[in-house]
């Protein structure tokens, strides 16, 4: 097989894992930005109807 002897077949093994756990804190940071818009407004909405502390 003349591409095995190639460095760049030779090297996937150790990209694999790493290309995975990128895409995994990729996949749980585009979430957490996602959600958090929404948690602040329901916050929000909670903090005004209260009115001042005063």
């Amino acid at each position: 097989m003349p591409l095995a002897s190639h460095s760049a077949v030779t090297a996937i093994p150790f990209f694999v894992p790493t290309i995975i756990v990128v895409a995994v804190i990729v996949v749980v940071v585009w979430r957490d930005r996602r959600r958090h818009p929404a948690d602040e407004d329901e916050t929000m909405g909670a903090d005004s109807e209260r009115g001042p502390a005063d």
